[in-house]
């Protein structure tokens, strides 16, 4: 599935505030084919940057459907999915997207019938030409007799996936290899099929600054964040406790890491009157407490373009919805974490982008509303039902002569048209209004 994606000016689509402190960068862009082109379908990207000597690699990992001969196949009214399936694709770039090469598909290992897709992606924080990826996977021990006929996970808690396969590249994302798969094979209550592998889905890899390497998913058995730990990039992953503990987790879980070679995770968890948006960090070995980062906030929106394809409803179903990155911060530090996530109004139902920041240590976190985009038409324009969806946020550390940086983007669409647009933007330090203090935040009640 290929997408045309515009980058074009927004100022006009956004709700003026009384302070908009985000400053609005945009540039024309062509759009350019990431994958092969040999008839598959290609869906939920995700990317890392890599060094092979000299030359700065992007790569892209993505659910494959390309080349996978008659292992996945569909009729009008099925699909089935044979042992050998792979959906763990990637591309690759070395010259900043302008051009691509497809780089295949990574096979099942021994023991796993089927990779199946959620990619994850990362790069060591130690050797930049080493590159994991992770697909989820289904166990041969959990694969039926006569293939997967329709859906992988029918039945939840329970489901045909149980674990995830990590693989390695050593050349910065030009060739991969199975490096070892997981999977949480304690009993669960209720969960009938637990034993074999729970349920994960999602997935998110980081490398820390001390070397080690840092691989997540949701576990829809337990409701939890399985984290797995590899001392370093020849290592072994194993779980560690988890970072939300008593707590209804509902979300695929983010990764970062800071300076210190702490790790922090965040994931949307339950409550009674929505998802809520939490943190936590690991460091020194153990978790700290949680905090709640955001709002209520949305797990999975569908975005109604309001018109129909072939007499069907066109939407689309957007993804996980929150991202957040650590980096510089303003003076009395407490925005070095600062973190988009997608929200509902409930007046208008459009989406738009909601903010936070935290500090290092996670003691406090606050809404900022200064780089929200709520708003439900564009000043002069009469045009309304702007929404506003999958942020992401990156942090610059800067380097000699040049400052540390934010960026962050987000998609949006408006109108009665089909085009989504993407923005990106500059996320400004907290403004000390007369006092000094960060006045312009609202601290959550």
């Amino acid at each position: 599935m290929r997408a045309t994606v515009r980058r074009s000016a927004v100022a006009q689509a956004l709700k003026a505030g009384s302070l908009f402190l985000a400053l609005l960068t945009t540039a024309c862009s062509s759009s350019n084919t990431v994958t092969d082109g040999t008839g598959g379908m290609q869906s939920e990207t995700t990317a890392t940057t890599a060094l092979d000597g000299n030359t700065t690699r992007i790569v892209v990992a993505y659910n494959d459907d390309a080349n996978n001969q008659n292992l996945l196949t569909y009729t009008p009214t099925d699909r089935v999915v044979n042992s050998g399936t792979s959906l763990m694709g990637w591309s690759y770039s070395d010259d900043a997207g302008v051009h691509w090469t497809y780089g295949g598909k990574v096979k099942p290992p021994p023991g796993w019938a089927v990779l199946w897709g959620d990619p994850a992606i990362g790069t060591s924080k130690t050797h930049y030409n080493v590159v994991f990826m992770a697909n989820l996977a289904i166990p041969t021990k959990k694969f039926p007799a006569g293939g997967i006929h329709g859906s992988v996970d029918p039945f939840p808690p329970e489901s045909y996936i149980g674990g995830a396969c990590l693989a390695k590249s050593t050349d910065a994302g030009k060739t991969f290899n199975i490096y070892g798969c997981v999977s949480n094979t304690d009993a669960v209550p209720g969960v009938s099929d637990s034993a074999l592998g729970h349920f994960y889905d999602g997935g998110s890899i980081v490398g820390s600054n001390t070397g080690d390497i840092f691989a997540a998913w949701v576990d829809v058995a337990t409701q939890q964040i399985d984290v797995y730990r590899s001392p370093d990039e020849n290592g072994t992953f194993a779980r560690i406790a988890p970072p939300f503990p008593g707590m209804y987790v509902g979300s695929h879980p983010r990764l970062r890491t800071a300076f210190d070679g702490s790790v922090y995770v965040a994931a949307q968890v339950k409550a009674s009157d929505g998802p809520h948006v939490y943190l936590n960090r690991y460091a020194n070995g153990s978790w700290g407490n949680p905090i709640q980062a955001g709002l209520v906030s949305s797990y999975y929106p569908t975005i109604d373009f309001g018109t129909t394809v072939l007499g069907s409803e066109l939407t689309l179903r957007a993804g996980n919805q929150l991202s957040f990155d650590i980096g510089a911060s303003s003076a009395d530090g407490s925005d070095a974490i600062r973190l988009l996530y997608t929200r509902q109004d409930p007046s208008t139902l459009t989406y738009f982008i909601d903010a936070a920041a935290c500090r290092l240590d996670l003691s406090s976190c606050a809404r900022v509303p200064g780089w929200a985009t709520q708003g439900d038409n564009g000043p002069g324009t009469g045009i309304k039902q702007i929404n506003f969806y999958n942020p992401e946020v990156a942090a610059w550390p800067g380097f000699i002569g040049l400052p540390p940086t934010w960026q962050a983007s987000w998609a949006y669409r408006f109108g009665s048209g089909t085009t989504v647009y993407v923005s990106r933007l500059t996320l400004y330090q907290v403004l000390m209004i007369m006092t000094g203090r960060p006045s312009l935040w609202s601290r959550w009640t």
